[in-house]
């Protein structure tokens, strides 16, 4: 094998999943802050960039997780270009981190990231590159060199943490509703201006991922614009919502909440707890909000509340609501410019 190769190729791989790793933040960020524009990299139920950016493992101590990659492939370049033997550590390290976050999104997110397995597949091949050569031709490592190679992405990692505001931190009003609310005349939940400019009516699933970043933006733009937008909460569940399938447990459990005066507190709960995990506890989501859990059980059993559901969703079907989150002003759906028009402009 050609002498070049060996160190030449590690730093293309390095290179390459770094700017991967920079498409993967752009995509975690833009899934955070604007929800409801769509990202190349989701395809459908089973490739979805989208739903692990909002999977547990995204942000990992403070950090989203594109930028660990980010700083795992500075770490590699810099041991490539100096010929260090620890590029085969890393790189282990790297590949071995790969499998076990492609088993994370496979056994608990569901679905997988297009680009995040590209960077699994680049660490994997710089790890057999590693193990091929560098493992026997790299420089001894040294404390100097050890610092080199990895003081800078140690600061990247600092620097995140400390620096870049937690977009992906969700505003939760599990501990009170800072703006008003109420009903409307057809029993609807609303949320925001008493005497609003605009009404929202924002059709959801307590399911879908995206859903819970899109109500996220909703309440970070009621905290800012409340006095001037409502927003009508409307459901869109997945499936049917009748005692023999015991369907629509979470939006039977917001009901249930909002007949004790919770409903916009269960709202988030539920948007914090149920996507991606279908068996969340809606007696804990009950506890921790104080409501009165007997109250809440009997309700969520009660064949008045499966009733509601299903001509929630029914309603929705009738509306020809298919996707969520769907927006809707005077029965008009809006589309994604819209809606990005709207809220960029309150």
């Amino acid at each position: 094998m050609n002498k070049e190769i060996p160190r030449l190729l590690p730093i293309v791989l390095a290179v390459a999943g770094l700017v991967v790793c920079g498409v993967l933040e752009w995509i975690h960020a833009k899934t955070y802050l604007m929800p409801s524009v769509g990202s190349f990299c989701t395809v459908n139920e089973t490739l979805d960039c989208g739903a692990v950016a909002l999977s547990r493992m995204s942000v990992v101590m403070n950090v989203p997780m594109p930028l660990w990659g980010a700083a795992g492939f500075v770490a590699m370049l810099l041991a490539s270009w100096r010929r260090s033997w620890l590029l085969w550590p890393l790189a282990g390290f790297s590949a071995l981190a790969s499998v076990a976050l492609l088993l994370e999104s496979l056994l608990h997110v569901g679905t997988v990231c297009l680009m995040c397995e590209g960077v699994h597949v680049l660490s994997i091949l710089l790890a057999v590159v590693a193990w091929r050569w560098h493992r026997r031709h790299g420089q001894p490592v040294t404390g100097a060199a050890a610092f080199a190679v990895l003081g800078i992405p140690a600061a990247i990692i600092f620097a995140t943490a400390i620096i870049v505001p937690p977009y992906w931190v969700p505003l939760t009003w599990q501990q009170g509703v800072p703006v008003p609310h109420g009903e409307t005349e057809e029993g609807h939940h609303w949320v925001g201006a008493q005497q609003p400019e605009t009404t929202l009516e924002e059709f959801v699933d307590y399911g879908c991922p995206h859903c819970a970043i899109a109500t996220n933006r909703t309440r970070r733009t009621l905290s800012a614009a409340g006095d001037r937008l409502r927003v009508i909460r409307r459901h869109q569940p997945r499936m049917r919502c009748n005692e023999t399938n015991h369907g629509c447990l979470p939006q039977r459990a917001a009901h249930c909440a909002g007949k004790q005066d919770k409903f916009w507190e269960m709202d988030a709960w539920l948007f914090a707890h149920v996507p991606g995990h279908a068996d969340a506890d809606m007696i804990d989501g009950a506890r921790r909000l104080g409501l009165d859990e007997p109250t809440f059980m009997s309700c969520i059993e009660d064949p008045a509340t499966y009733t509601w559901a299903d001509d929630e969703s029914r309603a929705a079907r009738k509306a020809k609501i298919k996707a969520t989150p769907t927006y809707r002003i005077d029965g008009r759906k809006l589309t994604v410019d819209e809606v990005e028009a709207l809220f960029d402009g309150l």
